[in-house]
């Protein structure tokens, strides 16, 4: 498997970090791009087998450049970051593949440019609308970043290590708070990659909860996807594990308002399938960005 990584040049002061896995873009078949870098290019590289995935950061994540005018980060802004990498690279037609917030990116970008995309796989994804009867209030950016009752991150703050050793408080942040709430089995952090996360400062708690629960998440208003989801041109294969925080029937409404798509269940696992249940999760995913659906997803009906 031959790795590449560099820099797509967007404007003056704004470069997006890539990374390439799998075969050269070259002699490749087929070409998935998946947004968040920082969190899943060594995650996913065994659905490199065959085909080349392309990881990006967008805006003001992992290692692309910081963007400081916060009108200049929204889900429009992230969704013009993918079309920079793709004309950057002169892919005529990619498949997507995006998790969590991430999500929002590939669907969003699939129902504008259908000529474009294969295939679309999105794995615990945000809600389709906003999420209504599922609906919890959100805490603010400061109380993600310094969630009450966590003791480890209480003490540091007090030592003032948030402010001298930021590195150190992300990563306790990281496996003391935000990946227990996400995983089913605390035995399993340990294969997250808090150490690289935690080396890039736009990952750190205190800037990347401001850019998501200030700026983009606000500008997303009341969000629903559902009504051009009938439209959507590429199969749609929609990945849930049982024990996410996100409601299963949230997920399941992605699959069920697009007219071709389907939806799987991974039991005991939570937001993050490929570290939770590889076994199950990559035969999966490999097997619907090759074309065929995974035996066990299944056509979800829209309910009257």
């Amino acid at each position: 498997m031959q790795i590449s990584e560099g820099f797509v040049f967007v404007r003056p002061g704004l470069h997006l970090y890539y990374r390439t896995a799998g075969l050269p873009l070259r002699d490749s078949p087929e070409v998935v791009v998946v947004p968040n870098a920082s969190w899943l290019a060594e995650l996913l590289d065994p659905l490199a087998e065959g085909r080349t995935l392309l990881f990006f950061d967008p805006r003001s994540r992992g290692r692309s450049s910081v963007v400081s005018d916060r009108r200049q980060l929204s889900l429009e802004t992230d969704v013009a970051d993918l079309e920079a990498v793709r004309r950057y690279f002169r892919l005529r037609r990619i498949s997507l593949l995006g998790t969590s917030y991430h999500a929002a990116i590939a669907a969003a970008y699939a129902l504008d440019n259908p000529e474009r995309v294969e295939r679309l796989l999105l794995v615990c994804p945000i809600t389709p609308r906003r999420p209504g009867e599922w609906l919890q209030e959100l805490p603010g950016p400061d109380v993600l970043v310094y969630p009450p009752g966590v003791a480890s991150l209480e003490e540091m703050r007090r030592a003032g290590l948030d402010r001298t050793d930021p590195v150190a408080f992300c990563r306790a942040w990281f496996t003391d708070f935000m990946l227990p709430a996400q995983m089913m089995d605390p035995a399993r952090i340990g294969r997250f990659p808090v150490e690289d996360v935690c080396a890039f400062p736009n990952e750190w708690p205190a800037h990347a909860m401001p850019v998501y629960f200030e700026h983009i998440i606000p500008k997303m208003r009341d969000w629903d996807f559902r009504p051009r989801l009938p439209q959507l041109a590429p199969p749609l294969l929609v990945v849930q594990g049982t024990d996410d925080l996100v409601p299963v029937q949230a997920s399941r409404e992605w699959a069920a308002w697009a007219r071709d798509a389907r939806f799987l269940m991974l039991e005991e696992c939570g937001h993050h399938p490929y570290i939770e249940q590889p076994e199950e999760f990559f035969p999966a995913a490999g097997a619907f960005l090759a074309g065929e659906w995974p035996r066990a997803a299944e056509v979800v009906r829209r309910a009257a």
